[in-house]
């Protein structure tokens, strides 16, 4: 019994020493195999990987030229509608009854500055005094030689006073009193009067229109000369903004369109008023006018947001924003199920689309940015 159980317990040692030969020879013969062919593996590894990964999915549509409205949009800046340097013709000491500095808002008719007109007062009186003199040494011979006008041109001396302007001159009745009239220097000294009375006027400034102040150049106090700037003002209830539009456009835009328009989130309209006939070198574009309408306050100098829309006389086809790259390249899909690029012409844009010009009708373009995409992959289609 005991030979048995000896003779058994020596064969399971030798089984198991052999078991864990063998398992020790192909352990080290495997490393071995994969030291030395270590490169294949991995190339046969990475080979499989891109396999699986090689398969790239697609959104895809097929495209239908139609007809589309044109939208074009830009960025304008706010401008009024007039905006002026107001100078001094005439020279003195400045005043104004208003604060002479930027921001300051007037109304139409209000007084905006004044010029100490004291000197040029008292030397027109002096003249006008002067023509007095004149007239009363003509009157006798008037009533002696022309006894049928003299009662016109003795009110018309009544009618002189010497701090209100001349009255209109009496008109000639006959060319021997013309000749009379003009030979004492009557009407040269009137005319000299009236343009003293106009210059007269040059010494005070009043608003032409409603509008602020935008830049001062001078102050209450200074000494002014002829042709000094004093303040630049701004019309504030006329104001415009100026949009960038492309050449091709021009001849669709026309005046009284309605434009769309967006200031910090606020939308509002507007009307064409007129556009340009130069072209601005830097950015090839024409400049279109645009008069906001309703009450939304803009203010001179801000930045707007305008659309403007207009029917198209060519087909054209939408596509998704996110379907170009490199500003005009999308991807279109060949019957082999593989992709290449493509130039498109874009006509026009809005927030979500391109609307390009030129593609064939049913033709496949990618819809979708695709990952790693190279020209010539083979893609698997999807068509939402």
């Amino acid at each position: 019994m005991k030979a048995r159980k000896i003779l058994v317990f020596v064969i399971i040692l030798l089984i198991t020493g052999l078991v864990f030969f063998v398992g020790s020879v192909s352990y080290q013969s495997g490393v071995s195999y994969g030291e030395s062919h270590a490169e294949e593996i991995r190339k046969s590894q990475v080979k499989e990987v891109n396999k699986v990964n090689s398969k790239k999915y697609a959104s895809v549509k097929y495209v239908i030229n139609e007809l589309s409205p044109v939208f074009i949009k830009g960025s304008g800046r706010v401008n009024p509608g007039t905006i002026i340097n107001v100078s001094s013709e005439v020279q003195g000491l400045l005043t104004s009854p208003i604060s002479l500095k930027k921001g300051t808002s007037f109304k139409k008719g209000e007084l905006l500055f004044k010029i100490k007109d004291t000197d040029a007062k008292l030397a027109l009186a002096a003249r006008k005094s002067a023509f007095l003199s004149l007239l009363s040494q003509i009157l006798p011979d008037l009533a002696t030689d022309y006894s049928d006008q003299y009662d016109k041109w003795y009110d018309f001396f009544n009618s002189i006073s010497v701090d209100q302007p001349l009255k209109g001159f009496p008109s000639f009745a006959t060319s021997r009193e013309k000749n009379f009239i003009i030979s004492r220097n009557i009407l040269a000294e009137f005319l000299n009067i009236k343009s003293d009375e106009y210059k007269l006027s040059k010494f005070q400034q009043i608003a032409p229109f409603s509008g602020s102040i935008v830049e001062a150049y001078s102050d209450e106090g200074a000494i002014i000369n002829p042709g000094s700037p004093i303040i630049q003002i701004i019309r504030n209830d006329q104001l415009e903004i100026e949009i960038p539009v492309p050449v091709k456009y021009m001849d669709d835009i026309k005046i009284g369109k309605s434009v769309s328009l967006t200031e910090n989130d606020q939308y509002f309209e507007g009307n064409v008023i007129r556009k340009g006939e130069f072209i601005n070198p830097k950015t090839q574009s024409v400049p279109v006018y645009v008069r906001p309408s309703g009450s939304h306050q803009l203010y001179y100098g801000m930045y707007v947001q305008a659309k403007l829309e207009f029917d198209a006389n060519d087909s054209v086809v939408k596509i998704p924003r996110k379907a170009v790259f490199s500003k005009n390249k999308i991807y279109t899909v060949h019957e082999d199920s593989t992709i290449h690029e493509l130039d498109i012409n874009i006509r026009s844009s809005d927030d979500n689309y391109y609307f390009i010009t030129g593609l064939q009708d049913s033709l496949m373009i990618v819809t979708q940015p695709l990952i790693n995409a190279k020209d010539s992959i083979k893609v698997i289609p999807i068509n939402k």
